[in-house]
């Protein structure tokens, strides 16, 4: 008999679902808007999960994890993204998921356990904010981001961890016409810069998940330039921590 379990990411942007079978497959994905006055797309979403399949249990993950009243089971995002890349790439590494509103930094274990990790929750530098308020202010487009910034040639980084002063700068690089490609490149290498600050493993496999992993690939690119060894990033890395959350839900069931 084939059962479904629903592993649930409700981040600060946006919320992602995935069900997997028993087996430990992904048989539906998806994803709406966190917090939006306009449920239709996560109504309709839930809706057709109940129409088409049996949930046994649910595990949930992210922001909003403990305003989920039908969770079987609650895990920190630390949690089940360790738990995901670790069925994924069953070897100690590190993992870097960078978030809209914070970044995670994981030593992770074989079979899943966390070793270590450091969180930025306090600042925007290093997040997704940090590189859609300045790309905004750049007036570039999120989504041609990742390719103009793969045709630059030059290295150029802002100086400000703060994101209202980098925000200025972006507007002094506009003033002294600073190519767009290199601008959205000097975010990337800015973000990673920030990141690489702190406590990662370098003799460690390290991985990229998230949302800004998925939507700017080339970031991958700069953090391998820049700390001079090979970044993976995952197929759906953003959806890592709802299928994390997935996994327990099967663990739970089967205790």
């Amino acid at each position: 008999m084939n059962r479904f379990f629903l592993g649930l990411d409700i981040g600060s942007s946006y919320t992602k679902y995935i069900i997997i079978d028993n087996f430990k497959n992904i048989v539906y994905e998806n994803f709406s808007k966190s917090l939006t006055r306009n449920k239709n797309i996560e109504q309709n979403i839930r809706n057709h999960i109940q129409e088409n399949f049996e949930i046994c249990q649910t595990g949930v993950t992210g922001y909003g994890r403990n305003h989920y009243s039908q969770s079987s089971v609650v895990k920190t995002e630390l949690y089940c993204a360790s738990k995901a890349m670790s069925e994924l790439y069953n070897y100690e590494k590190m993992i870097v998921d960078i978030g809209g509103e914070d970044i995670k930094i994981i030593k992770s274990a074989a079979g899943g356990k966390v070793i270590d990790f450091y969180m930025n929750s306090k600042c925007a530098a290093g997040t997704g904010a940090f590189i859609s308020e300045t790309a905004e202010r750049a007036e570039i487009n999120i989504s041609e981001m990742s390719e103009l910034a793969s045709k630059s040639k030059i290295n150029r980084e802002l100086n400000s961890f703060c994101t209202v002063f980098a925000k200025t700068e972006i507007m002094q690089w506009i003033f002294d016409k600073v190519e767009p490609e290199d601008i959205a490149k000097g975010i990337y290498i800015s973000t990673i810069k920030r990141i690489i600050k702190n406590k990662i493993d370098y003799n460690l496999p390290i991985f990229l998940i998230g949302g800004v992993a998925e939507y700017h690939p080339y970031i991958r690119n700069v953090m391998s330039e820049l700390i001079g060894k090979e970044v993976v990033i995952p197929d759906k890395p953003q959806f890592i921590n709802a299928y994390g959350a997935a996994l327990f839900a099967i663990e739970s069931f089967n205790l």
